[in-house]
């Protein structure tokens, strides 16, 4: 009987960052599909409104104080996250835990402004097209922030009671790169929602 040649790949890493590694393409796969569908939130506003007599309709207003202090802070969010990642690409568990706990803190602080903002709103989702296409964007978004910040504290709870191995320092880069998706999909759609030139 005839031998099949072999090869060995017991020297090949078994895990790598960027686009070498299935996930990654994963994740990308999943941020394009929901980077579509804050598009077609966004369509669907400027469509409203370039239908409507008086945009926004009179009495909905919204706390835009609020809604600006909670982008500066999801935003400043973006810097903790990135040093967690530069940890995870040089293995160091230390750093890797403290980025991704200060992230967390204030992920969960802006969720509670985001409750205050939609409190603070002086319309709901079923008084109008505007009320309606507004509270979908928000609603939409804070789903994405809330499952952020519920996957920050299960990497947080692997990282601290361990063991950390190679590849969960790739799924932690992957989780910082989603992160970066939700704070910056965020800066378009609180364009639209706060500085619209009819508001």
């Amino acid at each position: 009987m005839k031998s099949r040649p072999t090869i060995d790949v017991s020297g090949l890493p078994t895990f790598a960052f960027g686009p070498r590694d299935p996930l990654w393409w994963g994740v990308v796969g999943m941020i394009v599909i929901e980077s579509s569908v804050f598009a077609l939130a966004a369509v669907t506003y400027s469509y409203f409104r370039g239908g409507a007599v008086e945009w926004p309709p009179p009495g909905a207003e919204m706390p835009r104080l609020l809604g600006t202090v909670n982008l500066a802070l999801l935003i400043a969010s973006m810097f903790p996250m990135h040093l967690a990642n530069r940890a995870a690409l040089r293995g160091e568990l230390r750093p890797m835990r403290r980025g991704l706990f200060v992230t967390t803190v204030i992920g969960f602080v802006c969720l509670a402004l985001r409750a205050f903002e939609l409190s603070g709103m002086t319309f709901r989702w079923n008084h109008h097209a505007y009320g309606s296409i507004v509270w979908t964007i928000f609603g939409l978004h804070t789903l994405h922030l809330l499952a952020s910040c519920v996957e920050n504290v299960l990497f947080l709870v692997l990282l601290f009671r361990g063991p950390v191995e190679d590849k969960h320092r790739l799924d932690m880069r992957l989780n910082g790169m989603y992160w970066f998706f939700v704070v910056l999909s965020w800066v378009p759609l609180y364009a639209f929602l706060f500085w619209d030139p009819g508001l």
